[in-house]
């Protein structure tokens, strides 16, 4: 479908905003003016989305789409036929995302918009496929350990409602169910709860398959075991880290990590003045802050090890417990960033030692 909104199609660049769902996609075309040409909608298909960008006449294509599930597919498919392609974080796009009336046309030409003037902001794009299946094996591993966790809470809660309470784990032990599915006053209510058990059980048997398969796709990564020698970080530890992180020059400064970890401090201001209170940054990845904060929690069960002398240390600068122990996770963050970046070994006394960290 060709809608054309002006006939002057002779412009040197053609900024180009792509808002792409699964069924159909909308692509709008500005010339180097900012004036809106035309717009197509066209199915999602490899042959489509490229007939529609080469039938563009410009010397010089630029595309921007937003981040989303088809993003990285969009970008290797779109990339060789463009001069320039972005890929964008949505919730910074204030012009599309916090428009009440969505409207895919309107969104297609205000991304080429925003392209045009610079105002985005990009979202990195991983380009080996390796890491990209790393990645994906990491998600899943991380699925398969949330969906046994809502099954074992759910389980929990099937025996407090008739004033049940079993504690720790032994209700999900294969020993240990019997005595509790006894207490249960209804057959009806015992059947319910042994079908709860087989999802467990099946949850917990997939949760092994995708950890086997996440060490066996991190095997080409040679840091991985690197990580593994900073204190409180094990065997999947070191693998997320390295599956999520794919390129530690991704990040030009430490800051950048620290947001990116959800452990950057945040703060709003207008004219300079401050607005509100400071807070940590929850844009970015839960899952490298959870490493970092497994790592402390080990260090804080032993009591002894750099992990645990550079916590006093902070606690002694900071005088309050919380920003100690975010000043160590981010201490462990840079550490295992330092490591992967300059193939070094970890220095226990190195790290210990060291001076709190200021973000």
């Amino acid at each position: 479908m060709n809608h054309t909104a002006a006939t002057n199609n002779t412009a040197s660049i053609a900024w180009l905003g792509l808002d792409a769902h699964s069924k159909n996609c909308v692509l709008g075309h500005l010339d180097d003016q900012g004036r809106e040409l035309q717009w197509w909608r066209f199915p999602t298909q490899p042959q489509q989305l490229i007939a529609h960008i080469q039938a563009i006449p410009a010397a010089d294509k630029r595309l921007m789409l937003e981040e989303s599930n088809l993003a990285r597919w969009l970008g290797e498919l779109l990339r060789p036929h463009v001069q320039q392609l972005v890929v964008c974080d949505a919730r910074r796009n204030r012009l599309i995302s916090h428009d009440p009336h969505k409207h895919d046309q309107r969104d297609a030409f205000a991304q080429a918009r925003l392209l045009r003037l610079n105002e985005y902001k990009p979202v990195w794009q991983p380009t080996e496929p390796q890491r990209v299946l790393f990645k994906r094996s990491a998600k899943a591993y991380e699925l398969a350990v949330q969906r046994q966790t809502r099954l074992k809470l759910q389980l929990k809660a099937c025996f407090q409602h008739w004033g049940l309470f079993p504690t720790g784990s032994t209700v999900f032990s294969q020993a240990g169910r019997a005595p509790w599915l006894k207490q249960l006053p209804y057959d009806a209510l015992r059947a319910q709860t042994l079908l709860l058990y087989e999802l467990l059980d099946q949850a917990l048997a997939s949760q092994t398959q995708f950890r086997r398969l996440l060490v066996q796709t991190g095997r080409p990564f040679p840091e991985v075991a690197r990580l593994r020698t900073v204190p409180g970080i094990g065997l999947v530890g070191a693998h997320l880290f390295v599956a999520y992180l794919q390129d530690p020059k991704r990040f030009t400064t430490f800051s950048q990590l620290t947001r990116y970890c959800r452990l950057g401090i945040r703060d709003r201001s207008s004219d300079d003045k401050p607005l509100g209170y400071q807070q940590l940054d929850r844009q970015g990845s839960g899952t490298l802050k959870a490493i970092s904060y497994r790592a402390f929690l080990q260090a804080a069960k032993r009591r002894s090890g750099p992990v645990w002398d550079f916590y006093e240390l902070s606690l002694r600068h900071t005088g309050s417990t919380t920003h100690a122990r975010l000043n160590t996770q981010r201490k462990i963050l840079l550490a295992l960033w330092t490591l992967w970046l300059t193939g070094k070994e970890f220095e226990p006394a190195k790290f210990s030692r060291s001076q709190p960290i200021d973000v």
